[in-house]
């Protein structure tokens, strides 16, 4: 990954704090390749780019509860961009500009196999799928966890209206710190992907903590693209 301007280093754990919670849904994925013949088709074309938003809202219920450190930095990004750069089999490449308000940039390249999963950058962006899947599909065709396509609705952008898949997942994790075993946080991702192209178009990442009680939510949403009008 490389870095742009003085003072970066901040932003750059702010930017593999962020992706960390984005994996929260394929954390617990053991990759298996198997056999078989069904295959991922990719629905992007390189030069295609993708521009999203990104914001950070806390609700902090206990008196003693304050923001996961870095969190109020969620609110300070300009966009997130990424541009596909190759495109070889059922694997995608892809190279991410994340722009700060302050000017400063975090630059990073990443390679996904739409088929199973893998990536060359275990932080790095990974909400890209197969294209044309139906309801019941899985997101990864071969060698994944068995996570589906959990619906599909029509969205209407700027001057069209595409279908947009859906799917969600929970998660429950300890904090090791706490020897009884009682302190946790629980996860929901929502994921909404363009079923054409296969790019993410909205995730909602909502973290809940019990102990203290606080909530803490992430939205990614596509604020512009090259390949229709948003």
């Amino acid at each position: 990954m490389a870095i742009k301007s003085k003072g970066s280093s901040k932003k750059v754990y702010i930017a593999i704090f962020l992706l960390v919670i984005l994996i929260v849904a394929t954390a617990a994925i053991i990759y298996v390749t198997q056999p078989g013949t069904v295959k991922a088709t990719v629905g992007v074309y390189v030069g295609d780019s993708f521009t999203y938003s990104i914001m950070g809202t806390s609700t902090l219920t206990a008196p003693e509860a304050v923001e996961t450190p870095g969190f109020s930095q969620y609110n300070q990004t300009d966009y997130y961009k990424l541009t596909i750069t190759g495109v070889n089999g059922t694997s995608v490449s892809l190279d991410t500009l994340w722009r700060f308000i302050n000017g400063t940039e975090v630059t990073g390249k990443q390679t996904i196999d739409l088929s199973n999963g893998q990536e060359t950058v275990s932080n790095g962006f990974w909400a890209i799928y197969s294209s044309n899947l139906n309801v019941g599909d899985l997101l990864r065709p071969i060698g994944f966890d068995k996570q589906i396509v959990n619906a599909t609705a029509s969205q209407t952008y700027a001057n069209s209206t595409r279908p947009r898949n859906f799917w969600f997942i929970e998660s429950q994790f300890e904090d090791t710190r706490d020897p009884t075993h009682s302190t946790l946080m629980d996860v929901l991702n929502q994921i909404y992907f363009d079923k054409q192209t296969g790019m993410l178009d909205t995730l909602n990442s909502i973290s809940y903590y019990n102990n203290p009680l606080k909530t803490e939510a992430i939205t990614w949403k596509l604020i512009s693209c090259t390949v229709w009008d948003v």
